[in-house]
């Protein structure tokens, strides 16, 4: 299938590591030309380095997306852009962490997004939730409360922007890549590990390719219809009908 990303522009924030930098390398494949962020420079560089051979043309910045000025500032240098992917997660159990970045710093650089996008004939903005947005997660309250927030709020927001701007929500289940959570329980906690791959119906755990592919098509002209979808990328592990 022909996504039709050839031509577009990307941001992505969170774009140097784990989902979002395969995200960032799968729609440079697809020719979409991709701007990212991250906070670390040397992981920047390794993105950047493998990236370097894709179709799209990829370029990055050091920034912390909790700053909503300097944010904002450099969203102003790159011109024009078709699609938003706030990927930007503290990954915290922490309340006061959980809420400055994964509600409020994603909530700032959305809205510092919209009026560019609304300049787009093919505008999209696609977040990155979670499963946990929509389990009860005791160990892990605010991180999942935090990813139900900005679902709910990018719900709203769809109802808010369309027609001029779809906007979706992927929510990835467990996924494995090396240095990520899953990884860190895999080598260290290996018993539990082998519960959480057992709670899996595929009895296995997402790669973050077959998560930035569904990004990639949401995202896309491809997907022109879609819109105020949560979509839930976890190989059938959440058992409830949707509402």
């Amino acid at each position: 299938m022909n996504l039709q990303l050839t031509g577009m522009h990307a941001i992505v924030t969170g774009g140097s590591f784990g989902i979002g930098a395969v995200i960032v390398r799968t729609l440079a494949a697809e020719g979409c030309r991709v701007s990212f962020c991250a906070r670390r420079q040397s992981q920047i560089d390794k993105t950047l380095s493998a990236v370097a051979d894709l179709p799209g043309t990829v370029q990055a910045k050091a920034i912390d997306v909790t700053d909503s000025a300097v944010f904002a500032k450099w969203l102003g240098t790159l011109g024009p852009f078709d699609i938003f992917v706030p990927n930007v997660s503290a990954l915290s159990t922490d309340w006061k962490e959980s809420i400055r970045t994964d509600i409020q710093a994603t909530v700032d650089a959305t809205e510092a997004a919209i009026p560019v996008l609304l300049e787009s004939s093919r505008a999209a903005i696609t977040y990155i939730g979670s499963k946990a947005g929509s389990l009860a997660a005791p160990k892990s309250a605010s991180y999942g409360a935090g990813k139900a927030a900005v679902a709910h709020y990018m719900k709203s927001l769809a109802v808010r922007l369309l027609p001029t701007i779809r906007v979706n929500t992927v929510s990835p289940g467990d996924t494995l890549f090396a240095g990520g959570l899953w990884d860190k329980v895999r080598l260290n906690d290996p018993e539990h590990f082998k519960e959480v791959v057992q709670r899996n119906p595929l009895k296995r755990l997402a790669t973050p390719d077959e998560i930035a592919r569904v990004v990639a098509f949401v995202s896309s002209p491809a997907a022109s219809f879609v819109a105020g979808a949560n979509w839930y990328v976890d190989g059938g592990s959440t058992n409830h009908v949707q509402f």
